[in-house]
């Protein structure tokens, strides 16, 4: 029997043992509420035989109730002098303890750490786990939990308590012994060594969890047969194996076994597994042949009527049920018995089409005659998904296939037959390294003429922002060609600072603006096999990188590749027959230079290139002719003159001064056409003038002649 009792102040004393809850507890909340409501809820305790009352539930209230007499004596005022106490018979301290803990579980949660400390308690102080259980309601693994967590290593406690470690986090010490959870918090940093994750796996290392598609694969019988252990993790639906390694060599030994068996039941020359068959990628293989009916084995035919009847039963099931209605309360037999039945025929279901499958799978290659499949190789493995047995047939493994060409963006165009009507011949195949460097030529051609045309620019900008696939690389992946920009550009070195720009862009005019983007989109152009193969939704595509050339003003376009192309370092790496070709494109007879070397050739053909503005097929696309179209000599041009020198209108007599600036003009022209190109370049800087992009030899030459002669004018 129970009674409440009213007793003074200093006849209670706090339960010593008895108490889930530190002493040192914080109470001002508890302090507030009890001067201003007074006790709600009376004390629970029980007579301790010597006019105490031990409180077992409510220690926190009586603290309380002792700090406010306390200071209410100091100040002469008496505000508590009765208190209402449940008084509990005398009981085992077992019992007091677990009636103390049923109270605060059931109030005010305790941290987890005081929570599962006084499940622990209550073990050691003999009480049954599963009674424990029975008592709190919960299942008989929460307790068991609770006991693990409150076992920790006191070091751990205090880190969770502290909260320099998460519940998770805690769990995952569960799986060590209380010296190595100790050793472990001692030895590693605060951060991402006290996840749960790098926890577990600290303690683990040799482990395999159950869930692993290996450990699938061996089955819990043959892992236990072999001796294999298992890790007890209350916190996880199956153990993990503790043993990793014997896991490995278990599916290993039944990965052989199996290769074995399909190898002798099937005919093929090898079934590989594991290390041998990494290389499969790389072999051919033989068109799977299509199964006759006739063929077809008896149980596949056996499990397709099965699993018709299935789907025809189950489409019964649901007409059936379809619109009614039931009370979920009081559902009627005839409603559960239909469900369980569409319950038990959907589990069946996927089971029988794996099956259907495996069984078409090796009937229609034993379709494959006998002495094709023992020339081939079949290859088993272990399903990543669901641990089961994957055989995947007809290898080829001594036959490679051919490597895939590199992609290119700028694909050489399609040979057209000669105006006889004969079938033109087939294109020199060039290296891929050689195909990426023309790509960047034509990347460089293009980022200069686009810099010059700011409304071109603009409008890749845009069709760049709206699509994929674009040779606009907005992300920094462009080659940064073109002219140089007033800041060092986008990269992770670089000190410029986005608001040091963005003062100086703002300033800036409509005009300039339009320049300076110009420039920013020709830096992001990218035609080369970088930006193709780089397995994103972005990948550059051929056909969009054809459309930016194709747009260019054609003569500036031209005229940046001549000048963009190194002739003789393309003809020192390119088949002989493509400086052939040149050769021949460039107007000359090629069979003059039938017998020299593949080096000499080159020049002769670097030369030639370098006089005509030839391009490469590959560079010229189907835009450009092959050369550059024939300018008449300054020689020529005298002779056309004079042809024409008896009908012409008399002309005005030229002073000193203009008679020397053209025979001078005459002499330099003679001078400079005799020159290479890059030596008529070079006659820019000796000058001190800056030298032009884009412009063939003949138009630098007349660049360089509109500069005035440094002749003495005549007397």
């Amino acid at each position: 029997m129970t009674e409440v009792i009213a007793y003074r102040l200093n006849e209670l004393v706090a339960g010593e043992s008895v108490n889930v809850r530190p002493r040192d507890e914080d109470v001002a909340e508890l302090v507030a509420s009890i001067r201003a409501h007074g006790l709600l809820q009376p004390l629970v305790g029980r007579d301790r035989g010597d006019g105490k009352v031990e409180i077992v539930d409510g220690n926190r209230r009586l603290k309380a109730m002792q700090l406010i007499d306390a200071v209410d004596d100091a100040a002469d005022v008496s505000t508590i002098e009765w208190v209402h106490v449940v008084l509990r018979p005398a009981e085992a301290e077992a019992d007091a303890f677990e009636i103390s803990l049923a109270a605060n579980v059931l109030r005010k949660p305790l941290h987890p750490v005081r929570e599962f400390e006084a499940f622990a308690d209550l073990i050691d102080k003999g009480k049954d786990k599963q009674a424990i259980a029975d008592h709190f309601g919960i299942p008989l693994r929460a307790v068991e939990q609770r006991l693990a967590l409150g076992r920790l290593h006191e070091d751990v406690r205090a880190a969770w308590l502290e909260g320099r470690i998460t519940g998770e986090a805690a769990r995952a010490f569960t799986l060590a012994a209380p010296a190595d959870q100790a050793a472990y918090l001692a030895k590693v940093q605060p951060g991402w060594q006290l996840n749960a994750r790098s926890i577990r796996e600290a303690f683990t290392a040799d482990t395999m969890e159950a869930s692993n598609y290996k450990a699938r694969f061996v089955g819990r019988e043959a892992y236990l047969a072999a001796g294999g252990a298992f890790i007890l993790d209350l916190f996880t639906d199956e153990p993990d194996y503790a043993d990793g390694a014997l896991v490995q060599r278990l599916a290993n030994e039944k990965l052989a076994a199996e290769a074995q068996r399909i190898r002798e039941a099937e005919g093929w020359a090898e079934v590989l597994f594991g290390e041998a068959a990494n290389q499969s990628y790389l072999w051919d293989r033989i068109t799977k042949p299509t199964l006759p009916d006739a063929e077809k084995p008896a149980r596949a035919i056996e499990i397709e009527q099965r699993l018709q009847a299935i789907a025809a039963r189950r489409q019964e099931i649901e007409d059936a049920l379809d619109g009614l209605e039931w009370d979920e309360d009081a559902e009627p037999p005839e409603v559960t018995a239909q469900l369980r039945e569409d319950d038990d025929l959907a589990a069946e279901q996927p089971l029988l089409e794996r099956e259907l499958k495996l069984l078409t799978e090796q009937a229609t290659w034993m379709v494959l005659p006998e002495s094709k499949r023992a020339k081939a190789v079949a290859i088993v493995k272990i399903d990543n998904y669901d641990g089961t047995l994957s055989v995947v047939r007809g290898f080829l493994k001594d036959q490679k296939p051919k490597p895939a060409p590199k992609p290119t963006a700028i694909p050489a165009p399609a040979p057209k037959p000669s105006a006889d009507g004969e079938e033109a011949p087939e294109p020199t195949r060039l290296s891929a390294a050689l195909m990426d460097e023309l790509a960047l030529t034509a990347t460089r051609a293009a980022a200069h003429v686009v810099a010059a045309e700011p409304r071109l620019a603009l409008a890749l900008f845009v069709a760049t922002a709206a699509t994929l696939g674009s040779p606009v690389r907005f992300k920094s992946e462009g080659r940064s060609e073109g002219p140089g920009l007033p800041w060092n550009g986008r990269d992770y070195n670089s000190k410029t600072r986005f608001v040091d720009v963005l003062k100086s862009t703002v300033l800036l005019s409509i005009d300039e603006l339009q320049h300076h983007a110009a420039k920013c989109v020709a830096h992001m152009l990218d035609f080369t096999s970088k930006a193709i193969v780089n397995h994103s939704m972005d990948a550059l595509k051929p056909e969009a990188a054809q459309a930016v050339r194709a747009a260019l003003p054609l003569v500036d376009h031209r005229a940046a590749l001549v000048q963009a192309f190194d002739a003789a370092d393309y003809f020192s790496k390119a088949p002989k027959q493509e400086a052939i070709t040149a050769i021949a494109e460039c107007g000359d007879d090629p069979g003059k230079y039938a017998k020299l070397k593949k080096a000499d050739l080159g020049a002769t053909a670097a030369r030639l290139a370098n006089a005509r503005g030839w391009l490469p097929a590959t560079l010229r696309g189907e835009i450009f002719d092959a050369v550059l179209p024939e300018e008449p000599e300054a020689e020529d041009q005298g002779e056309q003159a004079g042809e024409h020198e008896g009908s012409a209108e008399p002309e005005t007599a030229e002073s000193a001064a203009e008679a020397a600036q053209r025979i001078w003009q005459d002499q330099e022209r003679a001078r400079l056409g005799v020159m290479k190109t890059p030596d008529v370049r070079a006659e820019f800087t000796a000058r001190g003038i800056k030298v032009p992009f884009g412009k063939s030899k003949n138009q630098m030459i007349e660049m360089l002649l509109a500069q005035p002669a440094e002749t003495e004018e005549a007397a």
